[in-house]
């Protein structure tokens, strides 16, 4: 039965609960103490990493989006903020949900009418692996996404504006170049690798191969997704003081040239809104890469 193949255990449940507790504790104590987060944010850090966890063994996806992203935003950071002006504000609850809130929604419809994570296997379980397939494309768009935006940046050259094509400086919203683009495939296959290793480590049937490309294919879409909303609805200023970009918004600014997009959206609601087109994406899609 599609909607409840299995029962779970109260016994699986608990021993998923002190799981998902401990590293979720980790999670939260390890970002608030190094100032990544504020206070309210590791409290949200802590109720998503838990959640996600609980849920099912594919929320560890979540932990691996924490860990490299983390690391890549810290990546040569006095090099990037020469290019662009750092946000050294501690992450909020608004940052942490738009990251995760649609991969939480995705898991617990999954654990409701779903139950226990199942193979990727479209005839047996058609609405499980659709899920799941979302699911990693939702994780696939955020590493992706980061991964381009915190490395594309180091670029040699500048990128190109992704609906016109004209040369905008490093760190504009919507800039692409090859790096970027191929950080982008990075981040996705990542994903894809770890969804793979997270199911064949569960005793679930996995063919590495279907993983790795979907995640690669989804994560590129995704990044691509974010680029034109960030490029159309979010707007970039260039502070030509400073010679960077800047990270006021505000057409009132001084010394601020306009290079890109309206006041739309902020990074944040860029985030959420390609993270949930392209996990809508990959709910469809599976079929053509897991047969």
């Amino acid at each position: 039965d599609d909607y409840r193949q299995t029962h779970i255990h109260a016994m699986e449940l608990l021993q998923q609960s002190l799981l998902a507790f401990a590293i979720a504790s980790l999670m939260a104590l390890r970002g608030y103490k190094r100032k990544s987060l504020s206070r309210n944010g590791a409290a949200a850090a802590w109720i998503v990493g838990f959640s996600s966890i609980f849920l099912g063994m594919r929320g560890l996806l979540l932990l691996l989006f924490y860990l490299v992203g983390t690391k890549a935003t810290k990546f040569k950071m006095g090099v990037k903020s020469k290019l662009e002006e750092i946000d050294a504000s501690c992450r909020g609850p608004g940052q942490v949900l738009a990251c995760s809130v649609i991969g939480i929604l995705i898991q617990t419809i999954h654990f409701v009418y779903c139950g226990r994570e199942c193979s990727i296997d479209f005839e047996e379980f058609p609405l499980a692996s659709s899920l799941a397939c979302a699911l990693i494309a939702h994780h696939a768009t955020n590493l992706a996404d980061t991964l381009s935006s915190e490395l594309g940046i180091l670029s040699k050259s500048d990128p190109i504006l992704i609906t016109s094509l004209r040369r905008v400086p490093r760190g504009t919203n919507g800039g692409c170049s090859l790096t970027g683009f191929g950080c982008s495939m990075l981040g996705g296959s990542l994903i894809g690798f770890g969804a793979y290793s997270i199911d064949a480590l569960n005793g679930l049937d996995a063919k590495p191969l279907a993983y790795l490309i979907f995640g690669t294919v989804l994560g590129t879409i995704g990044s691509i997704i974010d680029s034109i909303l960030g490029a159309t609805l979010q707007v970039t200023y260039f502070d030509v003081e400073k010679k960077v970009i800047s990270a006021n918004n505000s057409s009132k600014q001084t010394n601020a040239k306009w290079i890109a997009g309206i006041d739309g959206l902020t990074n944040t609601q860029v985030n959420l809104v390609s993270v949930m087109i392209t996990s809508a994406i990959g709910f469809y899609i599976g079929p053509i890469f897991f047969r």
